[in-house]
């Protein structure tokens, strides 16, 4: 496990743009060349042959200590890195900052919301591990804000 004093070895942080520069030359890899690459969203970067992401290494770098539990991405971006976009968070509360629907809800792609056999529109939450309905309506967007009105009153970590 790398120390924050090893990172800030290896590399630069910028907490304003949440990149990470290299500090030391290493086969190919010279000074002031961005570290990193993209993996499912995320920036991640190899350092002393470990693979990190580059969100926990930026709470290392600015915090001296790695996250007791989640590094959430408050505005969702994955490879937004900026010290202000990140928050150290329960699992729990990471998942409730959910911004856009699973690739499965191919009826609407709204979150929270499906679109029903009769033409209605179902929204419906989960709370506590239960899903919970909010109700039907005629459209998809209605059916949507009733979802969002739910979500800013029962999940701590929604920043919609």
């Amino acid at each position: 496990m790398i120390t924050a004093e090893r990172l800030r070895e290896l590399v630069h942080y910028c907490p304003e743009t949440g990149v990470f520069t290299h500090l030391q030359s290493r086969g190919r890899v010279r000074p002031g060349i961005p570290a990193g690459c993209p993996s499912n969203g995320y920036i991640v970067i190899r350092l002393d042959k470990v693979l990190y992401g580059a969100h926990r290494l930026a709470w290392l770098y600015v915090h001296g200590h790695f996250p007791n539990a989640d590094t959430d991405h408050i505005d969702g971006n994955k490879s937004n890195n900026r010290i202000n976009n990140l928050r150290d968070v329960d699992r729990s509360t990471n998942l409730q900052n959910q911004k856009r629907a699973s690739t499965r809800n191919k009826s609407t792609g709204l979150l929270g919301v499906n679109k029903r056999e009769n033409g209605s529109f179902r929204a419906y939450i989960k709370i506590n591990g239960k899903i919970v309905s909010l109700g039907t309506f005629d459209n998809a967007e209605d059916a949507h804000e009733a979802y969002l009105s739910a979500k800013r009153e029962h999940h701590k970590g929604c920043t919609i």
